[in-house]
């Protein structure tokens, strides 16, 4: 049994919040897969399960964990897909790991960051990712539609 999955069918509060938030941040589709074949029991265990948290509850961390590996277990499609789900994706972070590229950045007063483009870097997908700050630093990721094919010289029409 893999230590995350030790961790987040512990039933203890600490262990399941840090493997939920390792899980997140997971990239690796066969220990993802593995995790997934144990959702049932993940489920399980976790259930009623008090995580406390002060200004973000973290049974949100072990919501997203358990909508991730589902995710991952039905094919559904690029992890990028579920960043509009989950208000904690950075994408300077993301960008760090190698899961997107940032391309633009637009300024508040040319102070503070105001949003983000980004691209997937296993996919292409494109997304607006607003900065917000409350009582901590969130991210709301948006997708972009595709940008249109540019025509090349053999699609145009003869003069």
């Amino acid at each position: 049994m893999s230590t995350l999955l030790e961790d987040i069918t512990s039933r203890d509060p600490a262990r399941v919040w840090s493997s939920s938030c390792a899980i997140i941040k997971l990239r690796d589709a066969a220990e993802l897969a593995r995790l997934a074949a144990h959702l049932p029991e993940i489920e399980r265990s976790t259930r009623d399960l008090a995580l406390g948290g002060a200004l973000f509850p973290n049974v949100e961390h072990l919501r997203f964990t358990l909508r991730k590996l589902a995710y991952h277990q039905q094919s559904m499609g690029c992890l990028c897909r579920l960043y509009p789900e989950y208000l904690l994706f950075n994408p300077r972070q993301e960008a760090e790991a190698g899961n997107v590229r940032i391309d633009d950045v637009t300024y508040v007063e040319g102070r503070w960051v105001d949003a983000y483009v980004c691209t997937c870097t296993a996919c292409g997908a494109r997304y607006r990712v607003e900065e917000r700050e409350y009582h901590y630093t969130w991210w709301g990721w948006k997708a972009l539609a595709p940008e249109p094919l540019q025509p090349t010289t053999r699609d145009r029409a003869p003069a």
